[in-house]
């Protein structure tokens, strides 16, 4: 092997101790001096694993609760020292090398995950174990650094008389390193980001793993799925049972489906059922019921049934038995629900590429989103809340009792792409979108768009129904389109310069307007 350095004293410190016994009894049969700490010496020793303990090499005690460990002037030097330029002055201080490290770092992402508070999460910030892997990792030409469990087998395999690794094979394990503890103080950093709620939000992005997906956006385009470490909900920890593997639009579209279920459950009644369609990142169809989850999903495929055909459908019930029937002679990618029947997973076997995704409800989505511009990144906030306060500014007022069938509208309207117009309505079982406008560059096309989608539907009369829009109408020529189709109840942010015409015209046809105060527009 080109470059080969040998072992002969290994220091060990983990957290996960996966695998360590396999590891350790590698080294002990090769002759290699065992130098650990605390709860990983107990493990080897309890395993008949022979065992230096730190403080015989650092000539210190474990102190600070455990705080002050592996963090000495005989330890770094021991790593950092470069074999053949400083043996003489190593051997002057009295160091003697340390070939290999094994090390992972405390649990601080899943201490974070599981929602400890800050006192708790300090705790877990390793400072001994990171200081270790990176002395070992920069000197990977004479160190070999180990940061996860899954490269002790085949090295254990290997070492039989005698523990070496090549140059090719140190350098590998560095780099892996360096990833493990960029992406350890990642984590730090961003959760600290949240507890801090800065006015200056610097996130950090990494991942353990990349998953490599079908395509791009198109086929000639490479992609990859990163997921948040620090994240316990959300689609992209939403697990496959079944079909295809997701592309890069796949993942698009699923996003926007359970994002907007989310919001659209977030206002509706307890135990309602909500469905969500989605095509090309645009809502086709949403509803809720209050009876079942079939109903909605056959309330919001009414509402552009064309489009609904390929479509992504999001639950935030369990899928039956009855859904997967009524879904089989239809084309669709993906379905998502938090749980299916097993008689529904019986039926959907049969479409062998339908892919089928089990993601619960968001118990706490991310704070802020990001996105990358040419030669840089933009941050911000998510559209987090659904206003319940409306302020009606004309002569006809809105009656209490439609404060449900508005909120639901502007979680509908907030998911489409601007300039976006919805229209909603309520039935005998919950509420649907019956008609949508989007991604117009005036908002005047969107409000053609979405009548004659609602007519296209069957609702010739639309009196009954909301239209609601994600940002205010600069002039009143929506408002006569808006007449001249029968519509009585118009629920917008309000702020333009021309308001006081605005809700001139809707007193002349006897519309009822009111203002929310909050624009939704999404890009």
């Amino acid at each position: 092997m080109a470059n080969t350095r040998t072992i002969r004293r290994a220091l060990i410190s983990v957290s996960d101790k996966t695998g360590l016994d396999i590891l350790g009894q590698a080294l002990h049969k090769c002759g290699v001096e065992i130098i650990s700490t605390g709860g990983t010496r107990s493990y080897l020793e309890e395993r008949q694993i022979p065992v230096t303990p730190i403080e015989e090499v650092t000539g210190n005690p474990e102190a600070f609760g455990g705080r002050m460990k592996t963090i000495s002037f005989e330890i770094a030097s021991a790593l950092l020292f470069r074999r053949g330029a400083d043996d003489a002055e190593a051997e002057t201080l009295g160091i003697k090398p340390i070939d290999l490290v094994v090390c992972n770092l405390y649990p601080f992402e899943r201490t974070a995950r599981a929602g400890a508070d800050e006192a708790a999460l300090v705790e877990k910030i390793d400072i001994g174990g990171v200081t270790m892997i990176r002395a070992a990792a920069k000197n990977y030409e004479d160190v070999t650094i180990l940061t996860d469990p899954a490269q002790y087998t085949a090295l254990a395999e290997k070492w039989t008389a005698q523990a070496v690794t090549d140059f090719d094979a140190r350098k590998k394990f560095a780099l892996a390193a360096f990833r493990h503890t960029a992406r350890y103080d990642a984590a730090i950093a961003n959760r600290f980001e949240v507890l801090a709620n800065d006015a200056l939000y610097t996130p950090v992005v990494t991942s353990e793993t990349a998953e490599i997906l079908r395509y791009g956006e198109n086929p000639h385009q490479k992609a990859w799925l990163y997921k948040d470490p620090l994240a316990t909900d959300g689609l992209a920890q939403a697990e496959p049972l079944q079909g295809k593997a997701l592309s890069y639009n796949n993942l698009l579209d699923a996003d926007a489906a359970w994002r907007a279920a989310q919001d659209v459950a977030g206002v509706s009644a307890k135990g309602s059922h909500c469905a969500v369609i989605v095509k090309h990142l645009n809502p086709c169809g949403i509803a809720v019921s209050k009876t079942s989850a079939k109903d909605a999903l056959e309330q919001a495929w009414a509402g552009d049934p064309v489009s609904s055909f390929g479509g992504i459908i999001c639950l935030t019930t369990p899928c039956t038995e009855e859904i997967a029937a009524w879904l089989d002679d239809k084309f669709v990618e993906i379905v998502i629900a938090p749980v299916f029947a097993e008689e529904a997973l019986g039926i959907f076997a049969r479409k062998k590429n339908l892919r089928i995704l089990t993601s619960p409800g968001a118990e706490e989505t991310a704070p802020f989103m990001l996105r990358s511009v040419s030669g840089g990144w933009l941050v911000q906030q998510e559209d987090f809340g659904i206003e319940d306060d409306f302020k009606t500014v004309t002569k006809t007022a809105f009656g209490k009792a439609q404060n449900n069938v508005l909120r639901f509208g502007i979680a509908a309207s907030k998911h489409l792409r601007s300039n976006a117009i919805a229209l909603v309505q309520q039935n005998d079982n919950g509420i649907a979108l019956i008609g949508a406008g989007m991604g117009n560059p005036n908002r005047l096309v969107s409000t053609q768009q979405a009548v004659e989608k609602a007519r296209e539907n069957g609702y010739n009369d639309l009196s009954h129904c909301v239209l609601i829009s994600d940002a205010f109408f600069p002039f009143a020529d929506n408002i006569e389109i808006a007449g001249e189709y029968g519509i009585r109840h118009i629920l917008q942010p309000g702020g333009s310069i021309k308001d006081d015409e605005v809700i001139a015209a809707c007193d002349a046809q006897g519309i009822a307007m009111a203002f929310t105060g909050s624009r939704h527009f999404r890009h």
